[in-house]
């Protein structure tokens, strides 16, 4: 078995199915009620000027030509800075292959994104997670990382709509970020995946600018994600080295004719929109379900974007213990905030995008019964501990009293 396989085998495989059976709060999935609302598209549409033998065949390292023009517009770059991947997982494993030899360091926070913990850690790079408040990383802490780490490969982060606590980054700590790594030499990698979904209005997320960070997009929490298409904006040279990398015929063209065609239709910008109401009313019923809960903390913050919560667990209750009960026979399944960060032991992350209402109130439910009976069941052992220890004080007592007057008859 290859290093690599030793090193996946501490993660769980990816197992959409397995939320069809139990109340998964785990994986941030799109709902699957939105689908339907974004318009289906004709795979085999010459609208957008691509030729049907093109839609047909493979396609170039760096992507359909057409899609590549289109997002570049979108992304308000050129068409040489777009790389079209299988998702924004393959873009991450590219730039992971394009920048990483084993040993060799990746800095990011602490809680970060499990798939790209993943990546790097499987790509046999030492993850350094840092500190972060309500601004974003602590800077103290980068300062300190890159000066004990002189020769840290890439900075990971998720700017808008951090993945999994929802929160964005500062616009002045942005800017301290990018100068303190620029001073470094170190490449910022931002994913952008949850970026054009900010549940307020007229709030507009702070991005690190193109030409200081490689950014990694995608179709799948804004259109469909089993489209399988995601973007890479970075400069032309980081995008040509990332095509040598690319060891297919290029992501599937019927695949990326449907992305362009949803692009050329003109519907995906409303239907974002309409993402943005749709997620904002299920991450508010969630903050009122949370408000009356004991399971939790109830000092957490909400999200801003993104598909999920991240709570801090009571402190009477041990998350391995708890998170397992829940499993079985709870049919509630949490991810252990331990997988998130070293720092992140007592925490779990509640995603409430894919499940329907109902099913998110049983599920919240579930977990709260779990936590009284939990507390219950320590109240009931510390009250045995006492009976116990009084038991023996009495005993003792009886015993010193016994000892006393058998000296005195002496």
């Amino acid at each position: 078995m290859s290093l690599r396989s030793q090193i996946s085998a501490r993660y769980s495989a990816f197992d959409y199915s397995s939320t069809k059976q139990a109340i998964n709060f785990g994986y941030g999935l799109p709902d699957p009620d939105t689908f339907p609302h974004l318009p289906a598209v004709d795979a085999m549409s010459l609208r957008a000027g691509v030729s049907l033998a093109d839609i047909l065949q493979y396609t170039d390292s760096q992507g359909l030509p057409e899609l590549r023009q289109r997002l570049a517009d979108r992304s308000g770059v050129t068409p040489g800075q777009v790389m079209i991947t299988s998702g924004a997982s393959q873009a991450l494993q590219l730039i992971a292959d394009a920048l990483l030899d084993p040993g060799d360091v990746v800095l990011t926070e602490d809680p970060s994104y499990l798939g790209a913990l993943r990546i790097f850690t499987i790509a046999g790079a030492k993850v350094i997670q840092l500190g972060m408040d309500s601004e974003g990383v602590l800077l103290s802490e980068l300062a300190d990382a890159l000066t004990r780490y002189p020769s840290a490969k890439l900075y990971y982060t998720t700017p808008a709509f951090h993945n999994p606590s929802g929160q964005c980054i500062s616009k002045r700590r942005a800017v301290e970020v990018q100068n303190l790594l620029a001073r470094h030499g170190v490449p910022i990698v931002q994913d952008l995946v949850y970026s054009e979904l900010p549940y307020e209005d007229g709030l507009q997320p702070v991005l690190f600018p193109s030409d200081a960070a490689i950014s990694v997009r995608s179709f799948s929490k804004i259109a469909w994600p089993g489209l399988r298409v995601g973007w890479i904006c970075a400069e032309p040279a980081m995008i040509a080295r990332l095509a040598l990398l690319k060891c297919d015929g290029g992501v599937s063209a019927v695949v990326s004719n449907i992305a362009l065609a949803l692009l050329d239709a003109g519907g995906l910008d409303g239907h974002i929109q309409f993402l943005r109401g749709h997620y904002r009313q299920k991450r508010d019923r969630m903050h009122a379900l949370l408000q009356d809960c004991t399971f939790c903390e109830p000092a957490y913050a909400i999200p801003q974007g993104g598909f999920s919560f991240w709570v801090k667990l009571a402190a009477h209750l041990d998350p391995v213990e708890f998170l397992e009960g829940l499993r079985h026979p709870q049919g509630v399944q949490l991810a252990p905030g331990l997988l998130y960060g070293p720092r992140s032991s007592q925490f779990v992350r509640l995603c409430f995008s894919y499940m329907p209402a109902a099913r998110i109130e049983e599920g919240i439910a579930r977990i709260e019964a779990a936590c009284k009976a939990s507390r219950r069941l320590r109240q009931s052992l510390g009250r045995l501990h006492d009976e116990e220890r009084d038991s023996l004080a009495e005993y003792k007592t009886r015993r010193e009293t016994t000892r006393g007057a058998s000296r005195f008859i002496l």
